[in-house]
């Protein structure tokens, strides 16, 4: 007998002409034996998953103000506004359940033709999805090593409970190294490998190669193929759906409308309420983007005298301390410095910035507040998102008091 949490778990192929790959587990993601004789009659009954590519969706994990789901999918788009090089309009924003240790929410970014295509290729299978999700958002979580799964073409690292990332697949070494940062001790960092037979002979010499210089390396071999291990991602890494707002598939949870209709009448005055507040909220964001533009300006003002950064100033920036730093670490950009800085001073506002002095993969910042556990409070919030930060000096003054708090990549 059929469980309601059973899930067939669907990966189309690339080759229109091939027939798609599929698993059917139950609500833990164990595999269950499967006797159906085709894909239709596999999916009578159980709730469908549709895996896509991890090339084709960017995972994110941002601080968003409280909000449901609507709300943050309207407000994602300004907080990753930076992050992504397409045009917003293009693209289709999913958040996920907001991280209860960090306060970060999990958002997939995937382009709105991508969106279309895949739910139509489901369409013409007679299949509705109730779940879209990337490959990499269910790459297993094991705290305390980095996990690799090596697909056809590529390798998707995720360290810890991290954000997973896609990596040519042609380099483990680099794309470890990329990963934890040049100076990670390789020697503590214990690794785990997932593979489908017909797919790590290619790859076996790289990753011995590297066996010496780490603290372990297993590898898995995968016989009932990748959707096996995505299945288990399915129940215990908590992925994004993709499938919200616009994409939110027709015909689930259908009910008689009419109804609620005495409800839906009372409701329209909280949804102008909703409204109003989400054009606030929205509103709020964009001056505190100008605030930052302009603090980014006054700073590439005193590292580069006599020079304007035109237009767009945090590019303009990020671009000269790039070649400055040489390439350096992508957590040592001063972007994701300044987006952990203006995260802090959003949560604790009564901190005011005097000045900031940037080196590759740190911020010095003076600031002033009332009293010095606010300041602390600040360096807390810096410590959420990721980075190393404490209070380094200190003096209490009539108005308050006055600090510097030192900001650097790395635990």
């Amino acid at each position: 007998m059929m469980a309601s949490g059973d899930w067939l778990v669907l990966r189309l192929s690339a080759d229109a002409g091939q027939a798609p790959e599929w698993v059917v587990t139950d609500a833990t993601g164990a595999l269950l034996p499967e006797t159906a004789s085709s894909l239709g009659e596999a999916a009578a009954g159980r709730r469908i998953a549709l895996v896509v590519p991890a090339a084709d969706v960017s995972l994110f994990s941002v601080a968003l103000p409280p909000g449901n789901e609507q709300r943050l999918q309207q407000l994602a788009p300004f907080a990753l506004e930076e992050q992504v090089s397409d045009d917003l309009d293009q693209l289709h924003f999913a958040v996920g359940a907001r991280n209860a240790d960090t306060g970060q929410v999990p958002v997939a970014v995937a382009g709105r033709d991508s969106m279309r295509q895949w739910q139509e290729a489901a369409g013409a299978l007679s299949l509705l999805p109730r779940a879209l999700f990337a490959e990499s958002d269910l790459v297993p979580v094991l705290p305390g090593h980095v996990t690799v799964v090596i697909t056809r073409d590529l390798l998707i690292l995720r360290n810890g409970e991290g954000r997973p990332v896609p990596f040519p697949a042609d380099d483990p070494e680099l794309a470890l190294t990329t990963l934890l940062g040049p100076g990670a001790d390789l020697s503590a960092v214990h690794v785990v490998v997932h593979a489908e037979p017909a797919d790590w002979p290619r790859h076996e010499a790289a990753f011995d190669a590297l066996r010496p210089r780490l603290a372990s390396l297993r590898v898995q071999l995968l016989t009932a193929g990748l959707l096996s291990l995505y299945a288990q991602g399915i129940a215990s890494s908590a992925p994004v759906n993709l499938l919200q707002g616009e994409f939110r598939p027709r015909g689930v949870y259908e009910v008689d409308w009419r109804r609620w209709r005495p409800a839906a009448a009372a409701l329209a005055a909280l949804l102008l309420l909703h409204v109003g507040g989400t054009l606030f909220e929205i509103h709020r964001l964009r001056a505190e983007r100008a605030r930052l533009d302009a603090e980014v300006e006054r700073v590439y003002a005193s590292i580069f005298p006599g020079q304007r950064p035109g237009a767009t100033p945090r590019r303009a920036l990020e671009a000269r301390l790039r070649a400055v730093a040489d390439g350096g670490s992508p957590q040592g950009a001063m972007m994701p410095l300044l987006a952990a800085l203006a995260a802090a001073r959003q949560n604790v506002p009564n901190a005011k910035l005097e000045s900031l002095t940037f080196k590759p993969g740190a911020l010095q910042m003076k600031l002033s507040a009332p009293d010095a556990s606010t300041l602390e409070q600040f360096s807390q919030q810096l410590r959420v998102a990721g980075y190393t930060a404490q209070v380094t000096s200190g003096r209490q003054h009539e108005g308050g008091f006055e600090g510097q708090i030192d900001m650097t990549t790395g635990s």
